[in-house]
């Protein structure tokens, strides 16, 4: 005879500090995160300039968005740069060949880093707790 162990719900406890879920920020706060969010899809001073205005009268929460969408902004820049510089040497280097493959996945890494920031807005506004794969927890440390 064997006994099950009956699946139990799991309950909507959240990994983030109180100070930092969207469920318990007010709609201002998370209307601003979104908003910290969606300022990426101009590049990273859109992210930078919102942080540097509200950095002194915003919440944790609001902090802890702008910066996140700062950072990632400076990380898919990088990543780019990095993704253009290799597409170059690799088209060079087959006389235009590679040009065909690479390019196409420069221009698919950047959709997909800005379908990825609009996720997030979405998700904060929303009310769900959000961070960007190894750039939030290194952020959240730093709140």
């Amino acid at each position: 005879m064997t006994q099950g162990n009956p699946q139990q719900p799991q309950s909507a406890v959240s990994a983030f500090p109180p100070d930092l879920q969207a469920a318990s920020a007010s709609k201002e706060d998370r209307t601003l995160a979104m908003i910290g969010h969606l300022l990426g899809l101009v590049g990273f001073l859109g992210p930078l300039i919102l942080y540097l205005i509200k950095k002194d009268g915003a919440s944790k929460f609001v902090l802890f968005h702008m910066k996140q969408s700062l950072f990632y902004q400076l990380a898919v820049l990088v990543v780019m740069f990095v993704l253009i510089i290799g597409s170059f040497v690799i088209a060079f280097a087959t006389a235009g060949v590679g040009s065909c493959v690479c390019f196409p996945i420069v221009g698919l890494a950047g959709l997909g880093a800005c379908v990825y920031l609009i996720v997030g807005a979405i998700q904060v506004n929303g009310g769900k707790d959000f961070e960007y794969y190894f750039i939030g927890p290194w952020v959240r440390k730093s709140i």
